[in-house]
């Protein structure tokens, strides 16, 4: 007999930057570049050489990024 949580649920596919960016109508270098990933505190998977999102993670992201205020100096 297989244990229940041996059983792994549904698995949410990845997208790759520029789905992401589509998605939730930011700039793509938002998701591109590795500086701004990290500026930005994006959610990502490295994967070899590619980086791949969860849209989930990106949509309770996104709704923080939005709310926080401003940078004095910003656009």
């Amino acid at each position: 007999m297989k244990h229940p949580l041996s059983v792994p649920g549904p698995v949410e596919p990845m997208v790759d930057a520029r789905h992401a960016a589509r998605a939730l109508n930011l700039p793509f270098h938002y998701f591109l570049k590795p500086a701004s990933r990290r500026l930005h505190k994006i959610p990502h998977y490295r994967i070899g050489r590619t980086v791949r999102f969860r849209l989930s993670e990106l949509q309770v992201w996104s709704t923080r990024f939005r709310q926080r205020p401003k940078r004095a100096g910003a656009k």
